[in-house]
C-alpha cells in the first residue's frame, strides 16, 4: 500500500515537472518573439462614412479612427505576454486610458497626457510601439497636462502639481525641468516654435516664454482680469502657421490671439448655449487654412470659427459612438491636418481629418443657429 502511494505521488510529480517545462520552454520561445506589426490598422488606411456636414453639403471634416489602448495603435501583444496573461489569468492593460487630457502628434508619433493615472502615453505609429514616461528622474510624474515635442524629438511635458516643466530625450530619458515652484502656480498648455518655449500658468493667469535654448525665462504676458490681453484661468494654447498665438481664455470664455512677443492682436468668443458660444472651453488648435478648432467639455463637441470668430462649422455630440464625446479636453492639429481629440471620459483618443476644398482658401461650411 505504501508502495503504491509512492508510485502515485511520483507520477504526479513527474506530470507536473512535464507541465512546467513545456510552460518554460514556450515562454523562452515566446520571449524572442518582438511585437509585431498590424497592417490591418484603421489609421493608416481609414475606411469611414461619417462626415460633418452631413450630405448634400460639402464634407469638411471626416471621422478616421480612435485610440484607447495599443491595439488601436497597431501594437500586438508579444507571445510572451499572451502566455503570461493565460498563465495568470489577468488581462494586459498597458497602453489603456483613464482620463487622457493633453496631445502632440508628429508624423510618427502620438503623445497623450493621462493625470488619472499620472503618465504620459507615446504611441509610436511608424515602428508599433508603444511605451509611458512615469518619472523625471528620481521624481514621480503626478498630474501630466500639457506636451509637446520639438523637432528633435525633445518631450516637454507639464506637471501642474509638482510645478515643474520636465524634457525628455525621444525615448523618455529625463534631461532636465523648466520652471520651479517658486515660478510656476499651475503649468498647463505647452506650445514650441523654433527658439522659444510658451507656457500658460492657469492659476497665474499669464504665459511664461522662455528660451528654449537654456531653458531661460524670458518675459511673461497677462494678468487676471477681462479685459483685452487679460486672462481669467486660460488653459491652453497652440502655435498657428502664422506664427500667432492661439489661447484658450477659458473662464472669460474666449479665445485671444497674440503674436509671438505677447502682444495682443485679437479676441472672440462669449458666455452662452447658442452655436458659436462657449461653456467650457479647453483644447485649442488651428488647421493650415488657419481656422480655429475649440473643444468644450460642456457642449461635448468641437466648434470651428474663422479668424474673426464666425462659426463654420461644429461636429461631435455627447455620446460614447464614434464622433460622439465625453467631456473632450485637449485637440491638437498635425502637419496632415488630422484632427486628435482627447475623449476624456470616454477614454480615448478621436481621430478625424480635415478635408481641404481644392482651389478655394480657407472657406467652411456655416453651422446651424439652433439651441444646445
Amino acid at each position: 500500500m505504501l508502495i503504491d502511494k509512492f508510485k502515485l505521488k511520483k507520477a504526479t510529480l513527474l506530470h507536473a515537472i512535464r507541465y512546467t517545462s513545456c510552460i518554460i520552454i514556450i515562454l523562452i520561445i515566446s520571449c524572442a518573439t518582438s511585437e509585431i506589426q498590424d497592417p490591418g490598422s484603421s489609421l493608416q488606411s481609414p475606411v469611414s462614412n461619417l462626415f460633418w456636414p452631413t450630405p448634400p453639403q460639402t464634407p469638411r471634416i471626416q471621422y478616421i479612427g480612435k485610440i484607447s489602448g495599443t491595439a488601436d495603435a497597431g501594437v500586438k501583444k508579444s507571445w510572451f505576454k499572451r502566455a503570461i496573461e493565460s498563465v495568470a489569468g489577468e488581462k494586459d492593460v498597458e497602453g489603456m486610458m483613464l482620463r487622457p487630457y493633453g496631445i502632440f502628434a508628429d508624423a510618427d508619433r502620438i503623445y497623450v497626457t493621462d493625470p488619472g493615472i499620472s503618465l504620459l502615453h507615446v504611441f509610436d505609429m511608424n515602428e508599433k510601439r508603444y511605451f509611458q514616461i512615469r518619472n523625471a528622474k528620481e521624481e514621480e510624474i503626478v498630474s501630466p497636462i500639457g506636451v509637446a515635442v520639438d523637432k528633435n524629438g525633445e518631450i516637454y511635458l507639464s506637471d501642474s502639481m509638482l510645478k515643474k516643466v520636465f524634457v525628455f530625450d525621444k525615448e523618455g530619458k529625463y534631461l532636465r525641468e523648466i520652471g520651479s515652484p517658486d515660478l510656476f502656480m499651475r503649468p498647463t498648455g505647452i506650445a514650441i516654435d523654433e527658439d522659444r518655449i510658451y507656457i500658460v500658468d492657469t492659476l497665474g493667469h499669464q504665459v511664461l516664454v522662455f528660451a528654449k535654448r537654456d531653458g531661460k525665462l524670458l518675459f511673461r504676458f497677462g494678468k487676471n482680469g477681462a479685459g483685452t490681453g487679460d486672462f481669467n484661468y486660460p488653459t491652453n494654447i497652440f502655435i498657428g502657421k502664422d506664427k500667432l498665438l492661439y489661447v484658450t481664455d477659458s473662464l472669460n470664455f474666449r479665445v485671444q490671439i497674440f503674436d509671438e512677443d505677447g502682444k495682443f492682436f485679437s479676441t472672440f468668443g462669449k458666455l452662452g448655449d447658442g452655436s458659436g458660444d462657449f461653456s467650457k472651453p479647453k483644447g485649442i488648435a488651428v488647421d493650415s487654412d488657419g481656422h480655429i478648432y475649440i473643444a468644450d467639455a460642456h457642449f461635448d463637441n468641437v466648434q470651428i470659427f474663422d479668424r474673426d470668430g464666425k462659426l463654420l462649422l461644429g461636429f461631435g455630440n455627447t455620446g460614447q459612438r464614434e464622433g460622439e464625446m465625453v467631456l473632450p479636453a485637449g485637440i491638437f492639429i498635425d502637419e496632415r491636418d488630422r484632427i486628435y481629440v482627447a475623449d476624456s471620459y470616454n477614454n480615448r483618443i478621436q481621430i478625424f481629418q480635415y478635408l481641404k476644398e481644392k482651389n478655394t482658401k480657407g472657406q467652411g461650411v456655416k453651422d446651424s443657429s439652433e439651441k444646445r
